[in-house]
């Protein structure tokens, strides 16, 4: 194993990267519902909004084939893409550098790195995302008996692309990616909500507006990971949803060279 990979090393590699599976998940998330202003302000130019303005929160951990154990939170945004519905991800956080790598490698998630944890008290569920001190995400959920086992596709959209050192452009065409998770769920529960967001100038979640909040998810669930490029995208209308991607570097300055 070198830092050139060997055509034996190649062909495993190929072959993890196509039958990707995420296992023995547990997911807490939970709807609401915001402003449609908010919605379109926050999706590429080259995504519809959904039916309605849902946006979904998770806090989640999962076993995998192909980058270890993590736990993983999120931020998703209804929208389609030419009459294919799906959502749009905002936002994300994992535990450790090799699941954010592979996200944002391969698939083009907004990762970042964050603290995810679930409890689990009978019928209670907290879920919490929390990253430089700050406790971003608080779900906390009294679930109902298990609905039993469901098999679903869902369909996230994501965007590829290259910041210019400078920060002023994107290096060519960011891409629009379409990931596909054919997911079998064996348990559901269901349940009032409480969801508490804070927002800091990193990660401003305070900027979601919620109107009507919507009872949590509870699934144990198991699914296999597809992803394709849907086209070319415009740099310049992508750009400030590029930046905003990142955490604000200005706010992040300790210290300058002497005058």
């Amino acid at each position: 194993m070198g830092y050139r990979r060997t055509p034996e090393e190649l062909a495993a590699v190929r072959a993890t990267l196509a039958d990707v599976e995420f296992v023995g998940g547990e997911s807490l998330s939970v709807d609401f519902l915001t402003r449609p202003d908010v919605v379109r302000d926050i999706l590429p130019a080259e995504l519809d909004p959904g039916a309605e303005p849902r946006v979904t929160v998770q806090v989640s951990r999962w076993r995998s084939s192909c980058v270890g154990d993590f736990a993983a939170s999120a931020v998703y945004v209804s929208a389609s893409h030419r009459g294919v519905a799906g959502d749009y991800v905002l936002t994300m956080w994992m535990d450790d550098d090799v699941p954010l790598l592979f996200g944002r490698d391969l698939y083009g998630e907004p990762k970042k790195i964050g603290t995810s944890t679930l409890w689990r008290n009978d019928g209670h569920m907290t879920g919490v995302l929390e990253r430089h001190g700050t406790r971003l995400v608080e779900i906390e959920a009294d679930l109902g008996p298990d609905r039993g086992p469901t098999e679903v596709v869902g369909r996230n959209f994501n965007v590829k692309y290259e910041l210019c050192p400078g920060g002023d452009a994107l290096a060519g065409p960011p891409t629009l990616m379409m990931a596909e998770f054919a997911q079998r769920t064996t348990l559901v529960r269901k349940g009032p909500a409480v969801l508490r967001l804070t927002g800091t100038v990193h990660d401003p979640l305070d900027d979601l507006e919620v109107l009507e909040l919507r009872d949590a998810v509870y699934v144990e669930t198991g699914m296999k990971a597809t992803c394709v490029p849907l086209g070319p995208m415009d740099p310049d209308a992508f750009l400030p949803l590029a930046l905003g991607r990142s955490d604000h570097w200005p706010a992040l300055a300790t210290a300058r060279l002497p005058g």
